[in-house]
């Protein structure tokens, strides 16, 4: 079976742990995933762990990205994720930073990286390519000029976070920030699963 949506469909309805094989007759290796079998409306959701999903603190990087923290997800390399995303007609991973006079997309401090190693000029909630967060998509910042909560750089902690949705960019491979140099300066970042749903 390619997903959790194809086991949920044809096979079971029970959540749990599942061998599933996106890639089918091709090269890839199958792998074990929990699926999912009550979210999204029951429509089987294949759901990937990662080594960094607990709230994580950033302090004393100061360059632009100069911070960085690979991503290593759970029984899956990257091209077996990437087949699963191809067989799936969603995907998404949760994404967020919380700052503290540490400034984000304005000045390129912050980033992340794709599964192709692209660097990605746009965070969760916002259309790829956009150089904005959700706030930026409707201009809602602190300052409507700038393109996240945390270009507001100042003693207030901001949060800028949402869904990614871009299937062809999922997962993260990395993520990337600075501006945590001095002594006031500091982030947490959060990432979430990569679920991905439906069937393509």
């Amino acid at each position: 079976m390619t997903s959790c949506s194809v086991i949920r469909k044809y096979v079971s309805t029970t959540s749990g742990n599942y061998v599933i094989d996106p890639d089918g007759e091709g090269p890839l290796a199958p792998f074990t995933v929990y699926c999912d079998m009550n979210d999204k409306s029951g429509v089987g959701v294949t759901v990937i762990s990662h080594d960094s999903e607990s709230r994580t603190h950033v302090k004393g990087y100061e360059s632009p990205g100069s911070y960085s923290r690979d991503i290593h997800y759970t029984g899956a390399s990257l091209s077996q994720l990437a087949s699963l995303t191809r067989v799936s007609s969603h995907c998404e991973q949760f994404i967020s930073y919380e700052c503290r006079y540490s400034q984000f997309f304005r000045g390129s401090f912050g980033w992340w990286v794709s599964r192709d190693s692209i660097k990605m000029n746009y965070w969760g909630g916002a259309s790829p390519g956009s150089g904005k967060c959700a706030c930026g998509m409707t201009s809602s910042c602190p300052y409507p000029a700038h393109p996240c909560n945390c270009d507001r750089e100042d003693g207030v902690l901001r949060e800028d976070s949402g869904l990614l949705t871009d299937k062809t960019h999922l997962p993260v491979k990395q993520l990337r920030f600075g501006d945590t140099g001095d002594a006031h300066e500091e982030g947490y970042h959060t990432l979430g699963k990569l679920k991905c749903y439906g069937i393509q």
